[in-house]
């Protein structure tokens, strides 16, 4: 057999292999999918996700508001970094001038997240759905938010990895 034959043969051979991006669970950069229309989503979220014996954390960049005022819904998703204890015990973080406790548990494909704030002395308590397509290429947050005289609020947030 030629080298020719050879080269093309072991070229042909690693295209072959797959390279599964779910094999790297929730860990990886991730942008927002500009082509499913989420006109309130905060403009040019991405999210760098890093998974470690400890949980996950979190680093997001994204525009800031024009106004300079950062939605509700969204606390906790629009802040520059997080982590997630991913074994259900409590995990405390500072977002801005709150103080926020988070509960994560990790199945498999989908990560569960129930938080709580205190917002203007209300009680404000989120819950996150984060889950994984089976190719491991898309991922849907789901954001669930209720505080005490203010409607229930919920979005859907698609990302990419990249």
């Amino acid at each position: 057999m030629s080298i020719r034959k050879l080269v093309l043969l072991a070229f042909s051979a690693a295209s072959i292999i797959p390279i599964n991006a779910k094999d790297e669970g929730f860990s990886g950069r991730w942008v927002l999918d500009k082509n499913q229309g989420q006109s309130d989503a905060p403009k040019s979220l991405e999210a760098r996700i890093k998974q470690d014996g400890n949980g996950m954390t979190i680093e997001s960049t994204f525009k800031e508001p024009e106004n300079g005022v950062v939605p509700l819904l969204y606390l906790g998703v629009m802040t520059t970094k997080l982590h997630l204890s991913t074994n259900g015990e409590t995990q405390q973080n500072q977002i801005g001038p709150f103080q926020m406790a988070s509960k994560t548990n990790l199945d498999g494909n989908q990560m569960t997240t129930d938080w709580t704030a205190e917002v203007e002395g209300h009680q404000l308590q989120g819950h996150w759905t984060h889950k994984l397509d089976g190719d491991g290429r898309h991922m849907t947050l789901e954001i669930k938010e209720t505080m005490e005289q203010r409607p229930d609020a919920q979005a859907t947030l698609h990302f990419v990895r990249k």
